[in-house]
Parts: structure tokens; sequence; C-alpha cells
């Protein structure tokens, strides 16, 4: 295994031993450079060690990089080629500039960090002689240099996603005493990140960014996590991005921005970076199989958003005209204004459903729930609405029914009924107490009726006898057969009004039994109102509770990729 300890400034590496040539070729421009110095003109207005320390940091710089003039820039600073060169690399976030959900890629604003090795960058006078020409910039311990004069690693970014050439900004790398090298170039990244709005605008988002070489492989480079410091001088590997100089997004909330102080091996909601290594099979000419392996730094970043925006245009809206559905059970079952009020809730979540559209990603692997749910609700009114005609259509025409089937006089009036306490609302009578019930109500009536109307009649003729007895046809009739002919017509005027009473009173019973079927009906109409109510209640918690945001999705698997942080050479 390649071990993984970081690249100090206080590490010291031995200077490369240079052959016979290239040394006389130092030493004589050392020596051109201190002559050279000993014969500048000092300004009066600084001291003369200050622009002596000026003009040896500048002979410094001419003459290390004179040394990798000699030796070159295009391979790796190593005494010998099978020398295995340590990389450090780390990855700091300063800002997410945009998360394009449509086209599926993330725009950052990072700080990369890169710390190595350079023999070549390497001045420390050691006391020998073959190091005395580093004696005269023993006081001089860092360096600026540009990047494109000396070696520099070639990291980039794999799953990029944009059209520029050049990612990062324009750099000076810092050069240590003995050789240690810190980079740290300012990049704008355009990367690929795959979206998934499955809990839209509930989602979490993870987004990788991929760093490492395509052109060195674990045999010429061993990329390593830069280090941490959590003590003075006490460090370890940080494979998290850094979120010290992070500027917080108002849309996207991130797990590490909070643990940025925590030392790497402590923190539990941060989301930990892996290296991936991938393995290549290349063919020579003589057929042998030649295998290579690539180490690549995954940097994760996991990003929350933000709802509180769409909870105001897109949640709260659909609750509210959830509710306002409800209202359409509530109406009186004769009131026209349910299906209008039905129709117009509709055209409002037709509404929402358009700015939804708008304002959730349309090349998305997984529909948002909440577009589901903004479906489901439209289905629920428009059944709502279809279900209310229906309704209103036994309610109106309940008159004109016919008596309601006994099976579903039973199953809907009495059971549903008194399961919804519509019975208690509208009381009703069994059909056999309606029918006794109905007989009696005849027979009273018929007798009332009858004992009226007789007891009316012989009070008015004994009124009248005694008034006036002339007037009277039956006291003043005279006896025998012309007497009972008189009676005879009293009782036929009594049968025809027996007659006339039995026709009211039948009359009568049939408009009470259309009452109360109508009745019958319009309670069904009332007790299916009540049933499709709570139907859509059980839909809409139901939704709810399918719909509802769920925690933070599992990390993802990391089963491809190895689960420690370093690569192994194959034997």
């Amino acid at each position: 295994a390649i071990p993984n300890t970081p690249l100090l400034p206080s590490d010291r590496m031995r200077p490369p031993q240079l052959g016979g040539v290239a040394a006389a070729l130092a030493v004589a421009f050392a020596i051109l450079a201190a002559e050279s110095d000993t014969t500048t003109v000092q300004p009066a207005v600084y001291g003369r060690s200050s622009m002596r320390n000026r003009s040896l940091e500048k002979k410094l710089i001419k003459t290390l990089l004179h040394r990798y003039n000699e030796t070159g820039i295009v391979g790796r600073p190593v005494v010998k080629a099978s020398d295995l060169m340590t990389i450090q690399f780390g990855l700091a976030i300063i800002q997410i500039l945009d998360l394009d959900e449509n086209r599926q890629f993330l725009r950052t604003n990072c700080w990369m960090r890169y710390a190595w090795q350079d023999p070549l960058l390497n001045w420390t006078w050691n006391g020998t002689e073959e190091a005395r020409e580093w004696k005269s910039f023993e006081n001089i311990t860092q360096l600026r240099l540009n990047p494109e004069d000396v070696w520099t690693p070639d990291i980039r970014l794999f799953n990029f996603a944009d059209t520029r050439l050049k990612e990062k900004r324009t750099a000076r790398i810092v050069v240590y005493q003995d050789g240690s090298v810190l980079w740290v170039p300012q990049s704008l990244f355009k990367s690929t990140c795959e979206i998934e709005i499955k809990y839209f605008p509930f989602d979490t988002q993870t987004c990788s960014l991929e760093f490492g070489s395509r052109t060195y492989d674990l045999t010429k480079i061993n990329l390593t996590w830069y280090p941490f410091e959590y003590e003075v001088y006490k460090y370890e590997p940080n494979p998290y991005v850094d979120f010290t100089n992070y500027i917080r997004s108002h849309e996207w909330i991130t797990d590490g921005q909070e643990e940025f102080t925590v030392r790497p091996s402590q923190r539990e909601r941060q989301l930990k970076s892996r290296m991936k290594c991938k393995k290549i099979t290349t063919l020579d000419r003589n057929g042998t199989k030649h295998t290579r392996i690539y180490q690549t730094l995954v940097y994760k970043i996991r990003m929350r958003r933000n709802p509180a925006f769409y909870l105001s245009i897109l949640v709260l809206p659909c609750i509210l005209l959830s509710c306002l559905t409800w209202v359409i059970f509530w109406l009186p079952p004769e009131s026209p204004a349910k299906m209008l009020l039905g129709m117009n809730i509709f055209v409002a979540f037709f509404v929402l459903m358009l700015l939804l559209a708008k304002t959730t990603p349309s090349a998305v692997r997984d529909f948002p729930y909440i577009g589901y749910f903004y479906g489901f609700n439209m289905v629920l009114i428009t059944l709502s609405t279809f279900l209310a005609a229906i309704v209103l259509n036994f309610y109106v025409r309940a008159e004109r029914q016919k008596p309601m089937n006994h099976i579903l006089r039973r199953w809907a009036v009495e059971g549903l009924g008194r399961m919804f306490l519509v019975r208690q609302a509208v009381p009703l009578k069994s059909p056999a107490e309606l029918s006794a019930a109905s007989s009696a109500a005849d027979a009273a009536a018929l007798r009332s009726a009858s004992h009226q109307t007789l007891s009316g009649g012989l009070a008015v003729s004994a009124k009248s006898a005694t008034d006036d007895a002339g007037d009277s046809p039956i006291l003043s009739m005279p006896s025998g057969p012309g007497g009972m002919a008189q009676y005879g017509e009293v009782e036929r005027e009594v049968r025809e009004i027996r007659q006339f009473l039995k026709s009211y009173v039948g009359r009568l019973k049939e408009k009470d039994r259309r009452n109360m079927a109508s009745m019958e009906w319009r309670t069904l109409a009332v007790v299916l109102d009540r049933l499709f109510f709570t139907a859509y209640l059980i839909c809409f918690f139901a939704a709810v509770i399918v719909f509802i945001p769920r925690g933070h999705e599992p990390l993802e698997d990391y089963l491809n990729f190895m689960e420690s942080d370093a690569c192994y050479i194959p034997i």
C-alpha cells in the first residue's frame, strides 16, 4: 500500500546529485551572479541588506529556473525514473453558483490545493561542498514562481461539462526551501450532476467532482488527500470538501457548512469523499497485456433544497384548494353551486400544474411526487363534480321516482344512514310500521270525517227544528210511505259523502306515499353525499401520507469504490 503521509514545508528531501558539467555550470553561474550583485548601485531610500535580499531572491529564482531549463519541465521532477511522486490534492468550495436541473450540471467556484516535492527547486545548504552554492541563499525560505516555468501535475476534472479550454485562474506557486511546492489556483467548474427530483421541493441532491490524471498511473504518481491541521503542527488527511470560506447559498443548504471546523475523522453529517481506482488493460505489439491503475479522487457535495419559496407558491395553494374541495360536499344537495365550485377548483389546479411545470425540470428520470399529488387532486375533483351531479339528480327528481327497492333501502338508508347519522336528521319508519300506520290513519280519518258529517247534519236539523219546525224536512215530514222515501234520500246522500271521504283519504294516502318515497330518495342523496365526502377524505389523507416528503435518501452505494482511501499496486 502507498503510505498517505502529508507533505509539509517542514519535510526535507535530499537535493539532487548533479553531474560534473552541470555542477560546473551552476558554480560559474553563482560566481557571476555574486559579482553582478557587488556592482549593483543601491538606492539611498533602501538599506543595503534589504536590497541585497531582493537581489538574492531574484538571483535564486534565476538559478532555479536555469537549472529547470537545463533539465526541462516535460517530465516528473524526480531523481530516478522509478521514483514514485506523491501529490496531495484538496478541494475548497467558495460558492455554489448554479445547479441547472434541466441540463444537469453544477457550476461552482472552488480553490484547488496541490502540494508536492520538487527536488529541482531545493536550495537547502547542508554544509557539504556540493551545496556550497546555496549558502548565500539560506536566509530565503520561500519563493513565488509562475506555474508555466516549472512542472505542475496534470490533474483534471473528469466529469466536466464546460466548453472552455481553461478552468483555472492564474495563480503563482509557492516554493519552500526544502523543495516543497504549494499551488492554490482558483477555478470555476462546470461539472455534470445527476438530478433526482422525486421529492421536490424537499429534495436532496448529491453531486460529485472527480479529479485525477490519465497520463500518470499509480506507479508514477500517488494521489492523496490534502492534510487538515486540526491542532498546531498536527495534521491528518482530509477526505472532505473544505467549506472554510464557503459563501452560503439561499437556495441550497449543504451538510458541510456546519462541520468545516470539526476534525475529519470526527465528522458525522458531511458526506465523505472517496478514492476510486480504475484499471486499464492494454496490449502491446507482442500481444502482452499491461495493466495500469489510475487514481481518481471523487469529492462529494450533498445539497438540500430550501423549500420556503416553493411552499408559498406550490404547496400551500395546493393544500388550500384541496380543503376548499370539501365545501362541495358541505353544500346542500339541492344547491347548483356544487357543480360551479367543482369546475372552478379544477381550473385553479390546472393553473398550479402549469406553474409546477415551469419550476421543475423536465429532463428527469422520475416525476416529482407533488406532480402526482396535483394530478390525483384533479381526478378527485372531477369525480366529486360527477358525484355531485348524481346527488343533485337524485334530490331534484325524487318526487318522480318510484318507491325504493327494499334491498337498496335496507343497505343505503337503513345501514349507511345510521352510520353517517342521516336517520337522526331525517327520521324514517320501517316499511311495516309505515303500512300499519297508514292503515290506522286511514280508518281514523274515515271515522272522524263520518262522525263529523253526521253529527253536524243532525245538530243542524235539531237546531232548525227548534227555531222553525216547518223548515226541517225530517221533523216536518209526514208519517207513512212519504216519510220513508225522504229517509232513503238522506241515506243516499250520506253514502255519497262516505264515498267522497274515501276518495279524499285515498288521495291523502297516495300523497303521503309519494312524500315518503321522495324523502327516501333524498335521504339516499344525503347518504351518498356523505359517503363520497368520507371517501374523498380517506383518499386525500392517503395521498398526503404517500406523497409526504421522507427523510434524506440513504447515502450512495460505494460498492464499486474501494472502501480504503488508498489504491494498491498489483504484483
